[in-house]
């Protein structure tokens, strides 16, 4: 196994999760872990450490996610119901939250995912996303309180 293998084992479910919560569909996020790593291996020479690698790939898979979301073909494919085939399965989504927390915006869904499940503090978030520490608070902030409101109206309908 070659450095670059090791690597890709060690994150490859970072980048895919990632992915997923943004796109909400399997098949484009299997396509955003396979864009991302390509452009690794092709820039493998300027990493410097552990750190800043996984910080890259972050970067790189929201980049790769902002512009699957731009592009023209999927701007048409999007026009059609999702089928069956490219749905997350139920077995990835397995409690209430997930569920809710698909239902918050790109954005909301991304900082919460790289808050809460990707573990990155405010500072780091912001520096991901080339934002202000305060916006990044501040749009966290707003996410928790959908999502509360989201959780809140699922439990009124049960």
């Amino acid at each position: 196994m070659n450095d670059f293998d090791i690597i890709y084992e060690k994150h490859k479910n970072t980048v895919y999760r990632l992915a997923l919560s943004y796109t909400k569909n399997t098949a484009d996020a299997e396509d955003i872990v396979i864009n991302t790593f390509v452009k690794l291996h092709k820039n493998l020479s300027k990493i410097k450490s552990e750190e800043h690698l996984r910080n890259w790939l972050i970067k790189v898979s929201i980049n790769e996610c902002k512009t699957l979301s731009l592009s023209v073909w999927k701007k048409k494919v999007s026009l059609f119901k999702d089928n069956e085939e490219n749905r997350i399965p139920e077995s990835l989504i397995q409690n209430e939250l997930l569920d809710s927390i698909a239902k918050l915006s790109k954005t909301d869904r991304l900082i919460i995912h790289l808050f809460y499940y990707e573990n990155y503090k405010i500072e780091e978030i912001a520096k991901i996303l080339n934002k202000s520490t305060p916006a990044i608070k501040t749009k966290l902030h707003r996410a928790r309180l959908k999502l509360k409101e989201i959780l809140k109206e699922e439990e009124n309908d049960k």
